[in-house]
């Protein structure tokens, strides 16, 4: 562990005191939460740090989009902007964040809005034309004045909330108690091949309530590697020099499949929403061929226009896809 954190580990009783008295009065109704009819959906975590929350809001997207008028509904993570915000076609990073971006540039049929206040971005959702009647909340879980109607709670395989601490010792921003209130829960970046023996005991060591869900969940690669104007087998991609360029907060994920697949790359590797600097560009600018991340694509691509800039799209796999495809429909249909 970090020798910084283990430094600070004093502070640890005053942050969970902290939060513990802030879902106190949530959970007493001193501090209003409200709930809406419709189908909400919240995905989120308790730890800082990737857990897979961008390609878990896919797959839902992808498993609704043929029964249900979609919306998503994020802070906006890293955006110049301030309130409501409506994706359009002149929307770019700085108007609504990364991520909502990937996922209006991914989805044509997909209503992506931002708002800070939950609340007031579904209200305003509810109120326009043609209103959604699904909507997905994105980096929910500590937002607690909006009470989604099914709360889907993700954790790192190899950095479970159970085994961590709240910050600044650990990476938790609330104690392993909160996870009490999901409905679901998904050990994401799971081996493919994991035993039942082994699930066993994650659930065990998770210490779930009866009514609680657990699932996990594989990360999967794209076979190709795509562009602005055209894609390229991995397998023919991998066999050149390039530069990887990652603004996520944990890319070991990536980095392993990389060097599992003998690639030779040269990392620069940035915060999780990095906003580049003139420098970092021009040390980007540099490289002949760039490899990055979906969601730093729609920023990159929009500068980098006259040289080669890939991204390797992920998606996740549900190891039991009929029982938990099952779940998430009967929940919105009902």
């Amino acid at each position: 562990m970090n020798i910084i954190r283990k430094l600070f580990f004093f502070l640890n009783p005053v942050y969970l005191l902290i939060t513990k008295a802030r879902n106190f009065l949530f959970d007493i109704s001193f501090f209003k939460v409200t709930k809406f009819d419709i189908p909400i959906i919240g995905i989120g975590n308790i730890a800082v740090g990737g857990t897979g929350k961008t390609p878990m809001i896919e797959y839902l997207i992808n498993l609704t989009t043929d029964r249900f008028n979609i919306a998503t509904l994020s802070r906006g993570f890293g955006r110049s902007t301030k309130s409501f915000i409506i994706a359009n076609n002149s929307s770019t990073h700085k108007d609504i964040g990364d991520e909502p971006l990937q996922f209006y540039k991914k989805f044509k049929n997909l209503l992506v809005s931002v708002d800070e206040n939950r609340v007031n971005g579904v209200n305003k959702l509810l109120n326009i034309v043609n209103p959604p009647n699904l909507i997905l909340l994105d980096d929910s879980f500590q937002h607690r004045s909006i009470l989604p109607g099914l709360s889907i709670l993700l954790t790192d395989y190899h950095n479970l909330y159970c085994n961590d601490y709240v910050l600044p010792f650990g990476n938790l921003r609330e104690s392993r108690s909160s996870s009490n209130r999901a409905d679901v829960i998904i050990v994401t970046k799971s081996p493919e091949n994991l035993s039942q023996i082994k699930k066993k005991l994650i659930s065990k060591s998770l210490n779930l309530k009866a009514s609680q869900k657990l699932f996990f969940s594989s990360i999967e690669y794209s076979e190709e590697v795509f562009s602005l104007e055209d894609s390229i087998k991995f397998t023919e991609f991998s066999k050149q020099s390039f530069k990887l360029i990652t603004g996520l907060a944990n890319p070991n994920h990536l980095i392993n499949f990389l060097n599992k697949n003998n690639c030779n790359y040269d990392h620069l590797k940035f915060k999780d929403h990095y906003n580049y600097s003139k420098y970092d560009l021009k040390n980007i600018s540099e490289s002949e061929i760039i490899l990055t991340t979906e969601k730093d694509f729609v920023k990159l691509s929009t500068i980098f226009k006259d040289r080669p800039i890939y991204y390797l799209p992920i998606q996740i796999k549900l190891h039991s896809k009929e029982k938990f495809d099952n779940l998430i429909l009967n929940y919105c249909d009902n």
